[in-house]
């Protein structure tokens, strides 16, 4: 991480601050792809893309996801969220879950992927900083 103070001060003065429900208040722009990406990067590397629409589901859609990861990340990422939502469903009884018995083949993908998203986060928070911190 080559802008640990910058890092930390996102999560400090922007994440954490930010309460679940006001997420989805937010207006579009850089500091809610930032959010976006965040939420999904913490999730998935903590429990795959099930747990990140178990947690965030009912707050991002399925195309402002993509289209954060996109801005941030590229098309790699956004591509693999893609076919990772395609194979998760929700059902009243159990919340999200695969489609098939295991997990989305796309949670290897994503930890496999170089650079990370957390590194591409790093420099979109630095490239993007006044808005973010405004």
């Amino acid at each position: 991480m080559k802008s640990v103070e910058l890092w930390n001060r996102f999560i400090y003065e922007v994440y954490d601050l930010i309460l679940y429900d006001e997420m989805k208040l937010l207006p579009s722009g850089a500091k809610r792809n930032t959010l976006i990406a965040f939420s999904y990067d913490s999730s998935v590397n903590n429990g795959g893309h099930i747990l990140f629409f178990d947690l965030y589901g009912e707050i991002f859609s399925v195309d402002e996801v993509a289209n954060a990861l996109y801005e941030i990340g590229g098309e790699k990422f956004s591509l693999n969220f893609l076919s990772a939502a395609s194979h998760i469903h929700y059902t009243e009884e159990f919340g999200y879950m695969p489609v098939e018995e295991s997990d989305p083949a796309e949670d290897f993908v994503y930890y496999g992927m170089n650079p990370s998203l957390s590194d591409l986060m790093e420099a979109y928070i630095f490239n993007h900083k006044e808005t973010i911190f405004n």
